[in-house]
């Protein structure tokens, strides 16, 4: 049940992790947003990668802003998967950066996990010699009929 609710949640959001990878390369942006009183983020999607910015600060910054700006410069560290976080001085500096191909790459594997959970299930018990329908044990059974749900096995 939990892998249908995957890929479905990863279904939904396919398009719009095509759309942020598409919008890269089209128009490299910046989005920042205040997070708490303490937190601000910012999101940098630029050529494929996409680098997201939190810095905690230890007062409270009274500005609540939200902003999109165009991105004329390469923000984003040079590594391209990247998770750290850093304190210079008062300040705590945390980046998180992934290639767009990797989310899309994660996303495309969560959806197709139920097509391929039934086949490789019944493969599984066939190799345990178990029923294929309902996973009773069959060895010792020389019935050819599963006793628990009537299905025929070799």
């Amino acid at each position: 049940m939990l892998s249908k609710i995957l890929a479905v949640a990863s279904l939904v959001t396919l398009p719009v992790n095509l759309a942020f990878w598409h919008k890269s390369h089209a128009s490299p942006e910046r989005y920042r947003t205040d997070l708490t009183v303490h937190q601000s983020m910012s999101v940098y999607l630029r050529d494929g990668i996409c680098g997201v910015h939190v810095l905690s600060m230890p007062k409270k910054c009274v500005i609540q802003s939200e902003s999109r700006t165009a991105l004329f410069f390469n923000a984003l560290p040079s590594k391209v998967l990247l998770l750290s976080s850093v304190r210079t001085g008062p300040y705590r500096v945390t980046w998180l950066v992934f290639p767009l191909w990797l989310s899309t790459g994660l996303l495309v594997f969560l959806c197709s996990l139920p097509l391929a959970q039934g086949p490789l299930k019944r493969q599984w018990r066939r190799w345990r010699g178990k029923c294929e329908t309902c996973g009773y044990d069959l060895r010792g059974n020389g019935s050819g009929r599963c006793p628990e749900c009537g299905v025929r096995f070799r």
